[in-house]
């Protein structure tokens, strides 16, 4: 089982919707985040620079939110999972956005889940002069 670092209804005012009405006035907007991470190697020395500094990524994720328009959930969940993995020692992540879309209902929410590429994922070996593959 991996270790996680939770963040729950992180609150931000967005403009997010397809509408002209939704994109008028920034909205109330939560977002869920769940990082895999490695407890043990903070807690071993008790050591904060081991950890995530989560509220660093809190700012950083509401910065992104508040920042830009967005006609998508799936386009805000995707910009915070990317810049998440660039920004973060992180290997994967699940974020959720939701907002209140319509009336009668609790909320309505994109949930996307997304991992780091290692350095050799999508990369083509050279090749040698004989026809060998070099490391």
């Amino acid at each position: 089982m991996a270790d996680r670092l939770l963040i729950h209804e992180l609150e931000a005012r967005c403009r997010l919707g397809v509408y002209e009405r939704e994109q008028a006035a920034p909205q109330r907007i939560l977002i869920d985040l769940e990082l895999t991470i490695d407890a043990a190697r903070a807690a071993a020395g008790d050591d904060v620079r081991q950890a995530i500094d989560y509220a660093q990524l809190v700012g950083r994720v509401k910065q992104l939110a508040e920042g830009s328009a967005y006609r998508l959930m799936e386009t805000l969940a995707e910009a915070i999972a990317a810049d998440v993995l660039e920004r973060f020692e992180v290997p994967a992540l699940r974020v959720r956005v939701k907002k209140q879309a319509l009336p009668g209902i609790g909320y309505a929410a994109v949930e996307v889940e997304r991992a780091r590429r290692t350095a050799r994922a999508g990369r083509r070996r050279p090749r040698a002069a004989a026809g060998r593959y070099v490391a």
